[in-house]
């Protein structure tokens, strides 16, 4: 099994009733929250961090039980307390055909913590490194300012960009698609704010292919328009599934309902209001629907 994440291995457990759309390999999404920013290293937010996952690649990912898996990297080493060794991916092409080397990761690491008017900067994964080097085409160093041994933990929030983009490209670059050139599963085919993301099947990619072709996410916001859209066909799956609607739905014999518990602590409070006892209390995880 191939260490990627695709769209295809996101929803699986969702969609089980796919009829017309399975047919087509056409997927149609229904977004909970705007994806505001194409550029992966403009705004850390989950949905712009979704749609960037399925274009751009990491050195190192997480697999659905969200243990390190190689990506970009095939392994990686400490050689001493501050210094790590990674051996990069041979083989692996640019949508655009060129070949991927060790210098786009050192021009990406470069490029985090000076993009301008990030409103949430992914540089606190960036801000441990001392410095980062192309030993060769395939081997990397990174070297820490102090041990780190969550470096690799913090490189899955990294997605590689190439070389020459890193070196001057500007986020409306990334916006207009002029420079949304990944290693990923999926190819940018559109991108409308506040409206539709449209991606199309890398059929070059290094890992196994996704089974959907093209995938539109529709960004629907209101709860009631997003299960409407469900249930007249027009998504085939949606997110953040409103807990009014969950026993409605359930009754639907073309939906499945699909959760999972977040890995994200929204809050953490103890209840010390009462005189005996208490309870901690913590945000939920997020529901998924698909028909």
């Amino acid at each position: 099994m191939s260490a990627k994440t695709s769209l295809s291995a996101l929803i699986a457990a969702a969609l089980c009733s796919l009829s017309l759309a399975a047919t087509a390999q056409d997927l149609t999404i229904g977004l909970a929250t705007p994806v505001t920013s194409l550029d992966p290293h403009f705004h850390n937010l989950t949905p712009n961090n979704n749609v960037a996952d399925h274009v751009f690649d990491k050195l190192v990912t997480k697999d659905a039980r969200e243990q390190l898996r190689p990506q970009l990297a095939e392994s990686w080493k400490t050689v001493d307390e501050v210094t790590w060794e990674f051996k990069l991916r041979r083989g692996v092409k640019w949508h655009d055909g060129t070949e991927f080397t060790a210098t786009d990761v050192v021009e990406t690491i470069k490029r985090i913590p000076n993009v301008p008017n990030s409103p949430a900067s992914f540089a606190t994964y960036t801000r441990p490194l001392a410095d980062v080097t192309a030993v060769d085409k395939h081997t990397l160093r990174i070297k820490t300012l102090r041990p780190h041994p969550l470096l690799p933990n913090d490189l899955v929030a990294i997605r590689i960009v190439p070389a020459r983009i890193a070196a001057a490209t500007k986020t409306e670059e990334f916006n207009s698609g002029k420079t949304m050139i990944g290693t990923g599963p999926y190819k940018f085919k559109e991108y409308v704010a506040g409206d539709r993301v449209v991606l199309e099947r890398n059929d070059a990619d290094w890992g196994a292919k996704p089974y959907w072709k093209t995938v539109r996410m529709r960004m629907i916001a209101n709860p009631p328009a997003r299960v409407a859209a469900l249930l007249a066909g027009d998504v085939q799956m949606i997110e953040a599934v409103p807990t009014a609607d969950l026993e409605r739905l359930k009754k639907e014999p073309k939906v499945v309902l699909t959760s999972a518990v977040s890995n994200r602590l929204i809050y953490l409070h103890m209840d010390g209001q009462r005189p005996h006892g208490g309870a901690v209390r913590r945000g939920q995880g997020r529901q998924a629907a698909g028909r």
